[in-house]
């Protein structure tokens, strides 16, 4: 109102100086458009201040009845690699699964990492993005560290044993898929109750091995004399993943993996659901919009 009531009173006293010196008056035309512009500037501003937002989201179809956890073994043993700037047996694994991931479509995925323990990192989702940018910004060698401090290896097998009933799955789930990256060094079963543990798991693992006998952990540019690969360890995994009814792929064989995923998952309609919102903030935009009649109340003044 100030605006108008201020252009009023300056047109007033134009006219009457149109008026002494016998001027032409002002077209009604030009008047109402710089009304127009000093009434839609300050419009522009109160919208721009109430912060308007448009938000969206995003479907994606997604099945119900299967759910994948990836497990990444991070104990000390999974940074040794082949050269001094060769990737870690880490990375590698983490490389092999940016390959079996995007295979898998609708099969929401879930991470998480195993020394002592099982923790999970993300719960299965479908969302490959938020999959894939966890796993390269929250998966490392201990992180988290054991529960414990640990002569020899901390890494157990053990670990796996509460996933089937920990609610690590969705209730209801009746294809429960569990793929392990590890390289096998981890500490051996003491007793026959560790086998029959396995024998009773009801998600059967399917392990990675991600290991060569000339791996070795570097320190300062050094190889650290006190690790060597341990070539035992593939008939201890071997004898765990037969307990557990599972299934152990070698390194690089991505293609062998999503198909035995594949098949475990079965098939089955998947049913949309959204995945995430987007927040979209309107205010920059009418801000900007504002610029327009300010600039043509400028170029009018300077006429």
């Amino acid at each position: 109102m100030f605006p108008l009531a201020a252009l009023w009173l300056a047109q007033r006293r134009i006219e009457q100086l149109r008026r002494v010196f016998s001027l032409a008056p002002t077209h009604r035309r030009e008047l109402m458009s710089v009304v127009a512009a000093l009434a839609l500037l300050p419009m522009l501003l109160g919208v721009a201040a109430a912060q308007p937002v448009v938000i969206r989201h995003q479907s994606l179809g997604v099945r119900a009845d299967v759910q994948a956890f990836f497990v990444f073994d991070t104990s000390l043993s999974m940074s040794a690699r082949e050269s001094k700037d060769g990737p870690t047996r880490l990375e590698r694994a983490k490389h092999e699964a940016d390959q079996v991931i995007p295979q898998l479509g609708d099969i929401p995925i879930g991470l998480a990492t195993m020394t002592d323990r099982v923790l999970p990192d993300l719960m299965p989702t479908p969302n490959l993005a938020v999959i894939l940018r966890t796993l390269h910004q929250s998966v490392g060698i201990d992180r988290p560290p054991p529960s414990q401090v640990y002569d020899g290896r901390a890494t157990t097998f053990q670990a796996l044993f509460p996933i089937p009933t920990a609610n690590f799955y969705n209730p209801g789930v009746t294809h429960r898929i569990l793929v392990v990256f590890t390289d096998g060094e981890d500490a051996p079963f003491r007793s026959s109750v560790d086998f029959e543990l396995a024998r009773a798991m009801t998600v059967h693992p399917l392990f990675v091995r991600v290991w060569t006998p000339t791996d070795r952990i570097y320190l300062h540019g050094r190889v650290n004399g006190k690790y060597r690969p341990d070539p035992a360890s593939g008939s201890v995994l071997r004898r765990f993943t037969a307990a557990a009814h599972g299934q152990v792929f070698g390194e690089n064989d991505p293609d062998a993996l999503v198909q035995e995923i594949r098949d475990e998952a079965g098939n089955s309609p998947a049913r949309t659901t959204v995945v995430g919102y987007a927040r979209v903030a309107l205010a920059p935009w009418f801000v900007l919009a504002g610029v327009i009649p300010l600039g043509f109340l400028l170029y009018r003044r300077n006429l």
